[in-house]
């Protein structure tokens, strides 16, 4: 019954969150995007909104996120492996950074359109064309000094394992001589991955919020390893060391879980 309750009282606040969101998306956001000629900065509104909108939801839903070592201040490509939805909205309210994301993400209710307005750049998934294009686009936002989150699994992976990194986007940090720097996500739980966080393969977004809300609370842990220079580095050899980076995170915080049990 309390759970019941405290699920409901959720959905209400985030109903009038999401609605909220909504009016930034549709006429907030629209609005800056119009004035760009007289504000030359309007990214930067429009990243704060979005950044605000974030924080927020991670609020309503008890998102308690941690965070572990130092977020570079350089241009930078942010690469990530991916558990969950849950990974954008925490990774959009700490960062001030543009997304690469799959397409189907644009046709999610109102996530999508709050993407849209971010300037996230989508991909098709197999379309070497499409993924070629974006490489060239985030190379010139690094080049103005734009910070990107990618997740080179370019699916989730529920946690488990940290599938191949998909190495094309890598180019990107390369030729725009930027930093990339490795993010190891996890959602602790006594049994390893909190059951509730993994949002994998064809489950559905709405389904998977009224679980989340059903949680007292859900742990996030972000951990920022050791940047990398990109310049001379060979884009496959780039993806697999922080790939490796994220791979040793891991081990080092099971190791620490094993010695504080």
């Amino acid at each position: 019954m309390i759970l019941e309750l405290r699920r409901m009282q959720r959905l209400v606040r985030l109903a009038w969150h999401l609605l909220l969101g909504m009016l930034a998306a549709h006429l907030v956001l629209r609005t800056i995007k119009k004035l760009a000629h007289r504000l030359p900065r309007h990214q930067r509104y429009a990243q704060a909104v979005v950044q605000w909108w974030n924080r927020k939801l991670c609020r309503i839903i008890n998102l308690r996120i941690h965070i572990e070592g130092e977020i570079n201040a350089h241009p930078t490509l942010f690469v990530a492996n991916h558990i969950s939805w849950l990974d954008i909205t925490c990774l959009a309210g700490k960062l001030d950074a543009r997304f690469v994301a799959k397409r189907e993400v644009r046709d999610w209710p109102l996530f999508g359109a709050m993407a849209t307005r971010n300037h996230t750049l989508f991909i098709k998934r197999g379309d070497a064309s499409v993924t070629a294009t974006v490489a060239d686009q985030m190379t010139w936002s690094l080049l103005q000094k734009n910070n990107f989150i990618v997740f080179p699994e370019g699916t989730s992976s529920g946690g488990a394992s940290v599938e191949r990194f998909h190495a094309r986007l890598f180019q990107s940090a390369i030729r725009a001589r930027a930093q990339v720097q490795a993010v190891a996500i996890t959602y602790p739980h006594p049994h390893g991955t909190n059951p509730a966080a993994p949002f994998v393969g064809e489950d559905n977004l709405l389904r998977h919020l009224w679980g989340v809300l059903r949680e007292p609370a859900i742990d996030i842990s972000l951990i920022f390893c050791k940047s990398l220079a990109a310049e001379g580095m060979d884009r496959r050899a780039l993806a697999t060391r922080t790939r490796n980076q994220i791979l040793a995170a891991f081990a080092t915080t099971a190791m620490e879980a094993d010695i504080s049990a």
